[in-house]
């Protein structure tokens, strides 16, 4: 296996030859952060021969002033800037491999004023491949460097520092010199943005970047590679999840799963997380038995259906409490319970249904006390006064069309469409 000085022969070569890529690659110390020794698959993986950081194990054994000294002898005909950059990874990499990715994330950071620098001053676009290299070397380290803080008892601040090293290569790619196709780096660099922003729950870091993407003066959003905007749209659909604006949360969602190359199915199973319950709630459209199998979220949305389906609140409540704690940390779980009116809804066209059966004269006069008893055989112990609030609270939401007579207690629908179409 090659050494260092092979090492920097090949950043030499690609640097000089413009090979974006190429470079990219030589830059990664990703898979060594994560512990992955396992070749990438798409636009990371590696061809047979290409040695790369993850590869040296010259680096454990070397001091941080060797490195220092063989990367300045092998890079010095290349601008400083560059080899400032690949210093730093390199000694990034050497620290990662001895076990301090504290340490690592420190030396890495180093290199990204160098690399700012850098980009702005190339003119053409070969440089964005790289930017997103280490892009996503300082998030990724920064995760490594914060878990390692955690262990020690200490505060983990790395990510949120990873988060302004991050905006500052937003800023140089958003007014970039020379090409302004260097501008496509942008939404990469948004993307791991949001990933640190939802790991650390600072969403509304989110919204500035929102609305820099949504202007006129923006890179065409369709200029971006699908991947970039599958990602965007995936994320900013679980932004309006957060807000309830959950027909932006559908049409973005949609848009995601819709682009999303279908053999991407772990991606695709993550966007139908969100994507099932929002288009229950705004659209009344049930996932097919055959989507929950084909992506294994049977157990997430399968009771969920049939409560809706059948108006079962005992079928509902198991569904709920089964997942609940993966739905609260999908952040989803307020979204779940808003379609319990969905089962109210449900049962409560049931009940009607029956009472019509036998009193087809007094069809749309349904007794409330026929609730109660639904709910309760149902398993859900409430009392008159607590059937009648949900039985007004549908029909404030328009969710059913009708009134209350509290002195009869009954509640009176409408002879035509009292269960209408809801409408978010």
């Amino acid at each position: 296996m090659g050494g260092l000085s092979e090492y920097l022969s090949k950043v030499r070569t690609a640097v000089t030859r413009r090979n974006g890529t190429q470079v990219a690659a030589l830059l990664d110390v990703t898979e060594l952060a994560q512990g992955n020794v396992a070749a990438k698959q798409g636009a990371g993986k590696k061809k047979k021969g290409n040695l790369v950081l993850k590869d040296l194990n010259e680096l454990k054994s070397l001091s941080e002033a060797q490195v220092e000294a063989k990367c300045g002898g092998a890079l010095g005909s290349l601008d400083s800037s560059f080899g400032d950059v690949i210093l730093a990874c390199a000694l990034c990499a050497k620290l990662l491999k001895s076990g301090d990715p504290i340490g690592a994330y420190d030396r890495l950071v180093m290199g990204v004023q160098p690399f700012i620098d850098l980009f702005r001053a190339e003119e053409e676009t070969w440089v964005v491949n790289p930017l997103h290299a280490m892009v996503a070397n300082i998030r990724i380290v920064a995760e490594v460097a914060d878990e390692a803080l955690k262990l020690k008892g200490e505060k983990p601040e790395k990510l949120e520092n990873a988060g302004n090293h991050l905006m500052s290569c937003f800023a140089a790619a958003n007014r970039p010199q020379g090409n302004p196709d260097k501008r496509l780096a942008t939404l990469r660099i948004v993307n791991s943005l949001f990933r640190i922003y939802f790991k650390l729950n600072t969403l509304r870091n989110c919204k500035y970047l929102v609305r820099v993407v949504d202007t006129k003066k923006f890179v065409a959003f369709s200029n971006f590679v699908a991947g970039d905007r599958v990602t965007y749209k995936y994320f900013v659909g679980r932004l309006a999840v957060f807000d309830e604006n959950f027909e932006d949360a559908e049409r973005h969602l949609t848009y995601a799963f819709g682009h999303c190359h279908p053999t991407h199915v772990k991606n695709r199973r993550l966007i139908l997380k969100y994507l099932v319950p929002v288009k229950i709630l705004v659209t009344q459209s049930l996932p097919s038995d055959l989507l929950l199998t084909r992506y294994d979220l049977q157990s997430w949305y399968a009771g969920i259906k049939r409560a809706i389906k059948t108006g079962s609140v005992r079928e509902f409540e198991k569904a709920l409490n089964e997942r609940m704690e993966d739905y609260v940390e999908a952040g989803i779980f307020l979204l779940i319970e808003k379609l319990r009116v969905r089962v109210y809804r449900r049962l409560l066209k049931r009940t009607q249904i029956i009472h019509g059966l036998f009193k087809p004269d007094k069809a749309v006069q349904v007794p409330l006390k026929y609730f109660v008893r639904a709910l309760q055989w149902e398993g859900y112990a409430c009392d008159l006064d607590e059937v009648e609030c949900i039985v007004a609270n549908q029909i404030y939401n328009g969710y059913v069309k009708g009134y209350i007579s509290h002195k009869s207690g009954v509640v009176v629908l409408s002879k035509k469409d009292p269960f209408p179409p809801i409408a978010i």
